[in-house]
């Protein structure tokens, strides 16, 4: 579903020995995703030892080099300037011709190194320019219309103080950037795991570049386990082709007491995720791509940034993590038996982190905000009271309400003041260019017969309908009388409310009732995604007429955005 037109686009990433190919190869799998949509991408990558220039020119991009820099004289604003290879501002000041002649309409910056600094400077050269930051350490401020942090268990509040209030943040495991090919293969993936028994495929993978040659110590921790004891293996070794010590792991592969097979520069991951039992692998973004195939894994930790996202997901129990390198011998062959006994349950805990479809959300969000970049969602207030007073008594409004008869100011306000007092209620306006323009109420209960929809009162013949204790919320919204007419600010409305409260709640699924005879409420909830859970008959009275009203849910991983 593309929204727009065309735009031109262009990403500023790196890789290098030092810190991987990681950043490129997301940032590859968000730049198909915009090629499919018509949209123009190109990249600026310095020149460091395994810049991946070639594979970006193989996969249809333009590249633009930086030179690479010969010292490391510069100062450092970030905990990861050195990987820049130069300070911001000379990085940028490098960038500023490429830019000029370019004008995009949207910066990528996938980069630890940059922040505000450098993107103030890009907006002050280019002032129609918008700019996503991809970040996972929260560690600096921006200047960004998106936000994109894909690490479990992040939270909205670890970025408030570091973008603008205005600033659409896409946190957690929903929009990981996975190539299609994961998605394709998952299905295959998880179901092939429910007859896995016992788990004895290993695959081991540390990156595309593994400097410190991480993935020998693996294999011979695995040659001592498979020594001592009647475990048998056949492993699978995955190395990048810039990886420095492929011919050693070769060499060790030849004499293993396992067959042990070594792939350089494979390009058929998700295939051998799909068809391994058992991972041993960085705690890097790859975490994100064995959990789409539910392929239960033990994390390395091999930089810092990544002792985070390692512990978060050990203490879900999604994973096993080595904790102590020097002890590898001892704590290898407890995590891999600990997995084999669970199987089934890591599977499907790693599975239902993330769904492959993030790279598609993204791209979604890139548009939608080109698109309607002067809509914004805020908390309801009390000084809001007799606007939306007058918008709910409204002859087109609330004709397509379920309590269609005309309120009293004074039974409004003390409905209203109950609303926001009540924490389990999220009420906000819809704004256009600073403009209140409609109102948005999820609640997970009913709160009085105002309220449009009520939850409680619905009857879904669905057998699989959320039980009371599910994070289950409905939702009720209307465009004022005076917004403009055709030009999607009720889809604009519906994204951004359902975005912003499976963003920064606990709710998971939102359910609507709509009048049957709502022909536009009801294409809006099936372009927002929502399903059709049933049909209640003849089930409300408007004069002496009856109508059905139509049920609707929509599961967070099933939302587009």
């Amino acid at each position: 579903m593309k929204i727009g037109a065309s735009m031109k686009i262009v990403v500023r990433a790196d890789a290098s020995l030092t810190m991987g190919s990681g950043h490129i190869m997301r940032c590859l799998t968000l730049a198909d995703w915009l090629k499919q949509q018509g949209h123009d991408i190109s990249f600026i990558c310095r020149a460091h030892d395994g810049h991946l220039a070639d594979l970006i020119g193989q996969k249809g991009f333009a590249v633009q080099l930086l030179a690479k820099s010969e010292t490391a004289d510069f100062i450092k604003q970030h905990a990861h300037s050195e990987w820049l290879g130069a300070s911001e501002s000379d990085d940028f000041a490098e960038c500023k011709p490429i830019l000029q002649a370019l004008k995009p309409d949207w910066l990528i910056i996938d980069h630890y190194a940059i922040g505000k600094n450098w993107e103030q400077q890009a907006k002050r050269l280019l002032p129609n320019l918008k700019i996503l930051a991809i970040d996972d350490l929260a560690d600096r401020t921006h200047d960004c219309e998106i936000l994109l942090d894909q690490n479990f268990g992040r939270k909205n509040e670890d970025y408030q103080p570091l973008v603008p209030s205005d600033c659409q943040r896409l946190l957690g495991t929903r929009y990981t950037l996975l190539r299609d090919e994961f998605a394709s293969w998952r299905a295959m993936s998880l179901n092939r795991r429910k007859s896995v028994q016992p788990p004895n495929n290993i695959l081991v993978n540390l990156g595309g570049v593994d400097n410190d040659n991480v993935t020998l110590k693996i294999l011979q921790s695995l040659n001592t386990f498979v020594q001592q004891s009647t475990q048998a293996f056949n492993v699978t070794v995955v190395m990048g082709k810039t990886a420095p010590h492929i011919v050693r792991i070769q060499d060790f592969a030849k004499q293993a007491n396992f067959p042990c097979h070594v792939i350089v520069n494979a390009n058929n991951m998700a295939e051998l995720m799909a068809n391994a039992d058992l991972a041993i692998g960085a705690a890097g973004s790859t975490t994100w791509e064995r959990c789409c195939l539910g392929l239960p894994m033990v994390l390395i930790v091999l930089a810092d940034n990544q002792q985070v996202i390692a512990k978060a997901l050990a203490d879900k129990n999604v994973v096993k993590v080595v904790t102590d390198m020097a002890a590898l011998d001892e704590q290898l062959p407890r995590l891999l038996s600990e997995i084999a006994d669970n199987y089934k349950k890591f599977s499907r805990q790693s599975a239902k982190l993330v769904d492959g479809q993030g790279a598609k959300r993204v791209a979604h969000w890139i548009e939608f905000a080109q698109k309607f970049q002067h809509c914004q969602l805020r908390q309801a207030t009390q000084a809001d009271t007799q606007m939306i007073w007058q918008w709910r008594n409204h002859i087109d409004v609330r004709r397509w309400m379920f309590g269609q008869d005309e309120i009293a100011l004074a039974d409004h306000e003390k409905w209203y003041g109950k609303q926001l007092d009540h924490a389990n209620v999220h009420l906000l306006i819809f704004e256009v260019a600073g403009e209140p323009m409609g109102l948005v109420n999820v609640t997970q209960m009913t709160i009085d017969k105002y309220q449009t929809l009520q939850l409680a009162n619905t009857h879904t013949p669905n057998p699989n309908a959320s039980s009371p204790n599910e994070k289950t919320a409905s939702w009720g919204f209307y465009l004022s009388p005076n917004s403009a007419k055709g030009q999607g600010l009720g889809f604009a409305l519906g994204v951004l409310a359902i975005a912003q409260i499976f963003n920064t709640t606990d709710i998971g699924k939102i359910t609507a009732q709509v009048l049957a005879y709502n022909t536009a409420s009801l294409a809006l909830h099936r372009k927002l995604g929502f399903s059709e859970t049933g049909v209640l008959k003849q089930h409300f009275g408007v004069g002496d007429k009856v109508y059905d009203v139509v049920v609707f849910e929509l599961e967070k991983m099933d939302f587009y955005y």
